[in-house]
């Protein structure tokens, strides 16, 4: 990076250390049991399918035993005519109507994951007076870009039409997104050109996003195609369609307020990647997104948490969702 470059990211990094540090204090890691933080801290940065299992294994246990009553679910609503177009759906059991409505997309590399392994984050909503609601989507290499965005936008159009059967309020709608899960959210709430009218998204939580700017150096091979075979397989090995591509460069225009978090022990490309979306949005803005750096987390364990005794993003999402 160039000298001017890094002093922005460095000036960057100091506003998001401000805005992690006012963060009101919840349940941390901390309140689960010790070696689940000790055992996600000793595997460090990296992230790969030994890291995956071993954190899902923590976490299963956890999981298991997590408080799910007063939870109505709904599997596999179709939102669309594809054979993954599909979500399910976690409403309170108590009776209500125009409670705000969260949709939630996995992660996955772009080319796999499924909704079923998050029904954690659907519960945990539900438990707190929220419609959740995990979307599978089409994966790559089968369905390019973008077919991330055009899938939300469809089940935004499924929302407005059944939202309310749900106990939902379908004007006020909120996305969220893990890793490639974010890409999708990302392309959709930054490229206009996506969205349906009177959409009803009031925000969106961007968690771990790995493909903001997928013209950095870093991300990309000599020949100039991405190096991660996920994103490849999505955006494909074209390098001069990449800026085009790039969420990071159609922020103008509709500013949907965003919820940024990463994890501590996130990737150092993924770090980055938010680092400079954060510094993008102030540019824009002179102002910042609302950012939280989630403490003692890798890639998988900053979702795979909630609903835990571990509180550390859920209520502040909880939160994000109640001033909209």
């Amino acid at each position: 990076l160039g000298g001017t470059k890094m002093k922005f990211l460095k000036l960057g990094l100091l506003h998001c250390l401000a805005v992690v540090l006012i963060n009101p204090v919840n349940a941390q890691m901390s309140a689960n049991p010790p070696e689940v933080g000790a055992k996600i801290r000793a595997m460090g940065t990296e992230f790969n399918r030994k890291v995956i299992g071993a954190t899902m294994k923590l976490y299963g246990p956890l999981l298991a035993k997590a408080p799910k009553s007063g939870v109505t679910i709904s599997l596999n609503q179709s939102y669309g005519s594809h054979e993954r177009n599909v979500l399910d759906i976690y409403q309170p059991k108590v009776k209500a109507k125009n409670l705000p409505i969260i949709v939630y997309f996995h992660g996955g590399g772009f080319v796999r994951g499924d909704k079923k392994t998050w029904g954690n984050i659907g519960t945990y909503f539900a438990r707190n007076g929220v419609v959740g609601m995990t979307a599978n989507y089409r994966l790559a290499p089968k369905s390019k870009w973008p077919s991330g965005p055009e899938d939300i936008a469809s089940v935004l159009k499924w929302i407005k039409n059944n939202g309310t059967k749900f106990g939902g309020n379908p004007k006020r709608i909120f996305l969220m997104g893990s890793s490639a899960g974010t890409g999708h959210v990302a392309s959709y709430v930054f490229f206009e050109k996506y969205q349906i009218k009177n959409d009803g998204v009031k925000g969106a939580i961007l968690v771990s996003g790995p493909s903001y700017d997928l013209t950095v150096k870093g991300k990309l091979t000599a020949k100039g195609a991405l190096k991660h075979p996920g994103e490849r397989a999505y955006f494909g090995a074209d390098g001069s369609k990449y800026s085009n591509m790039s969420a990071i460069n159609d922020i103008e225009g509709r500013k949907i307020p965003v919820f940024i978090a990463f994890a501590e022990l996130d990737m150092p490309m993924v770090q980055n990647q938010n680092l400079s979306l954060i510094n993008a949005l102030y540019k824009r803005d002179k102002l910042l997104p609302t950012v939280k750096q989630v403490l003692g987390h890798n890639h998988m364990s900053i979702v795979k948490h909630i609903n835990t005794k571990d509180d550390s993003l859920g209520h502040d999402i909880i939160e994000f969702i109640k001033i909209r």
